[in-house]
């Protein structure tokens, strides 16, 4: 059988056999790319978790990524708790996606010794959806460490969130008034924290960064409701440190 490739017929099949071969190829490909994809999105999360907690060993930075996991696999225990601070057994954390009342922890030990807890925080700033981690120390009074590993905030604003410099503003901070007994979150202010508190409030304060109060307001929002939820397990800590 003759074809006429000048045919309307012929220009549509050929079309549209390229298309199917060209579909297939970039399926097999993405197929191809995304355990890898996985492993390193896995990879960055631990790579957070990892300077949340502040190591007191800091991981080398030419460091390869079976490096870095060795470190986490020796260094965190991974838990899930529920809504009323009890460690729910069985369940790890990447088994409580879509699942309510159960939240992931990550418990830094040196030598037995609970040096850190760390859990992921997710708020809204500016133009987008915030992504983190916080640390507190073992007793889980005072942040050890805080990061942030996804945004969309516009750069040299709210995209600060991610500097060094503001997430070492929390290091030191208290999340809990020993002398109110109560949770206090901790607030990011407009401009600078001695400037808005004193005294022990002054403990529950961060600077803020210049042109981006909303951001620092979604920030501070997010660690107030995610404090509020790991608070059941942490209040438990306290009263056994």
């Amino acid at each position: 059988m003759k074809f006429n490739i000048n045919s309307t017929g012929y220009v549509f099949g050929f079309a549209a056999v390229v298309c199917i071969v060209c579909g297939v190829l970039l399926s097999a490909v993405s197929e191809g790319f995304r355990e890898k994809q996985e492993l390193n999105f896995d990879l960055d999360i631990k790579k957070n978790i990892l300077k949340a907690v502040v190591l007191k060993e800091p991981i080398p930075a030419q460091a390869k990524g079976p490096d870095v996991l060795k470190v986490y696999e020796n260094k965190i225990e991974e838990v899930v708790i529920d809504k009323d601070g009890n460690v729910v057994e069985g369940i790890k954390p990447k088994d409580i996606k879509g699942k309510e009342g159960l939240f992931p922890l990550y418990i830094y030990r040196e030598d037995e010794e609970v040096v850190s807890y760390a859990f992921p925080i997710v708020g809204q700033g500016l133009w987008s959806t915030l992504y983190g981690y916080l640390a507190l120390e073992g007793d889980a009074v005072k942040v050890r460490g805080i990061t942030f590993y996804k945004h969309g905030e516009t750069p040299g604003l709210g995209a600060e969130i991610e500097k060094e410099w503001f997430q070492n503003n929390f290091k030191g901070k208290t999340i809990y008034s020993l002398e109110k007994k109560a949770l206090t979150p901790i607030i990011v202010v407009k401009g600078k924290a001695a400037n808005h508190a004193q005294g022990e409030a002054l403990n529950h304060a961060v600077d803020g960064i210049t042109a981006a109060t909303i951001t620092g307001n979604g920030v501070t929002e997010m660690l107030d409701r995610t404090l509020r939820l790991y608070e059941p397990y942490f209040s438990k800590v306290r009263k056994i440190s």
